[in-house]
Parts: C-alpha cells; sequence; structure tokens
C-alpha cells in the first residue's frame, strides 16, 4: 500500500505541472477507485476499501496542488529571471534621444 501511495502522489505532482483540472479529478477518480476495489478484491472489509479509497483519493488532489503550486513558482522564478536580465535595446537608445 505504502508503494502505491508514493507512485500516485508522483504521479499526482508530475499531473499537476502538465494537465488540466478536470483531467486530473476524472483519473483521480478512477484511479481512487480502482484501488479501492483491489483492496476489496484482496479479502478487506468494504468499509477499509472505502475508506482507502477516500485516503488515495484525498492524496492524489493534495499532491495534484503540491505540482501545480510549484510549477507556478518555478515558471514564475523563470520569468522574473528573462526579465530582469534582458534590458530593452529600443528604449534604451529612445532615451539617449531625448537628452
Amino acid at each position: 500500500m505504502l508503494s502505491g501511495a508514493i507512485v500516485v502522489t508522483v504521479i499526482s505532482i508530475t499531473a499537476g505541472t502538465a494537465i488540466r483540472v478536470w483531467a486530473s479529478a476524472i483519473f483521480a477518480f478512477f484511479v481512487a477507485c480502482g484501488l479501492g476495489i483491489v483492496t476489496f478484491t484482496q479479502g478487506s472489509s468494504l468499509i477499509a476499501a472505502a475508506l482507502s479509497s477516500i485516503v488515495i483519493l484525498a492524496l492524489m488532489e493534495v499532491s495534484f496542488l503540491a505540482g501545480v503550486f510549484s510549477s507556478g513558482l518555478w515558471r514564475r522564478a523563470r520569468s522574473l529571471r528573462k526579465n530582469d536580465s534582458v534590458t530593452d535595446p529600443a528604449h534604451a537608445t529612445d532615451k539617449n534621444r531625448r537628452g
């Protein structure tokens, strides 16, 4: 179960950087249902299978949000570095012509 949770977390973080929210929600729902069915067929009770599905679904959604957040921070930091290092040559020459 722990290895499955680690795989689900890594996939969800990666999905947070690449796919849309609605696609991730549908994917997370099907994965959580699938893991719940597998848990149930391995001999666990229906309540234990439902709880494990809910926990996996919550883990996937939190991981997805972490991926979206970290991707946004990375893009923002990259664009700020790009904007600070490049000056507009047209603006510099236009400023010199006025003075």
